[in-house]
């Protein structure tokens, strides 16, 4: 890991490349030898942070300007696979009010989402104002206004019978902390029934906290994976600095 913070030292925030970071850092590739090292996490989870809000900022900025929204791609996403998981659970009969916990500015899968189900409204949730404004531009932009509401909140001040009750379907970005207890406070005061799908990356579990936690409503990314991979026989197919081996 300090090998990797000085190679990163050198380039400014705004430069890093964060498709090679996670190269970098992807536990079952070339970052599987690195030797853990506190303080070199913490700035290499710093810059992991800068890499992918910039992205986000960027992606919301740009498709403010154009009108339209922007090729996923160019953000350099993670995966694809929650577009799976998030339409093969909620759909083609699922919940017509989603609860999207920490969507940042550029809520690229709820996008999808709506895009796919005219009937669907989503409530965008992150705890950093600035991505709320750009958020609400954006919807703004994109005539959504009325399907893609953004809000300033912490997820824990949101309690039983009243907000969470209203939702029917609850997603959970894989950069959101303290994952598993905001996972377990979400399943302890939702609606009955109401399901959760929670973003994850099992190829940087340091960066991006793994659930943990098991609960009947509870989809996570690594068993939207294995659902695919069963369907089709071999494993789902994640773009650069994702697989989950070498």
């Amino acid at each position: 890991m300090k090998r990797l913070v000085q190679k990163y030292r050198t380039v400014r925030s705004t430069d890093t490349d964060y498709s090679e970071l996670l190269v970098d850092t992807n536990v079952f590739g070339a970052g599987r030898d690195l030797i853990y090292d506190p303080d070199a996490y913490r700035w290499l989870a710093t810059r992991m942070s800068e890499a992918e809000a910039r992205l986000d900022l960027a992606a919301a900025n740009d498709a403010i300007s154009a009108g339209a929204p922007v090729d996923a791609s160019s953000m350099k996403t993670t995966s694809v696979l929650e577009d799976f998981a998030f339409f093969t659970r909620f759909a083609p009969t699922g919940p017509s009010r989603v609860l999207y916990v920490g969507g940042g500015a550029y809520p690229t899968i709820a996008l999808h989402a709506l895009t796919r189900y005219p009937d669907l409204t989503l409530d965008s949730i992150d705890i950093v104002p600035h991505c709320t404004v750009l958020c609400e531009q954006l919807a703004m932009a994109l005539g959504l206004s009325e399907r893609l509401r953004a809000k300033t909140l912490d997820v824990f001040d949101m309690g039983p019978g009243g907000e969470l009750a209203a939702y029917d379907g609850i997603f959970v970005s894989s950069a959101v902390r303290p994952k598993n207890e905001i996972l377990t406070h979400l399943l302890s005061h939702k609606r009955p029934g109401t399901p959760v799908y929670a973003r994850e990356d099992e190829a940087h579990p340091l960066f991006y906290e793994p659930v943990t936690v098991d609960h009947p409503d509870l989809t996570s990314a690594r068993m939207a994976r294995a659902a695919w991979a069963a369907e089709h026989g071999e494993p789902f197919p994640l773009p650069r600095g994702c697989e989950t081996d070498a």
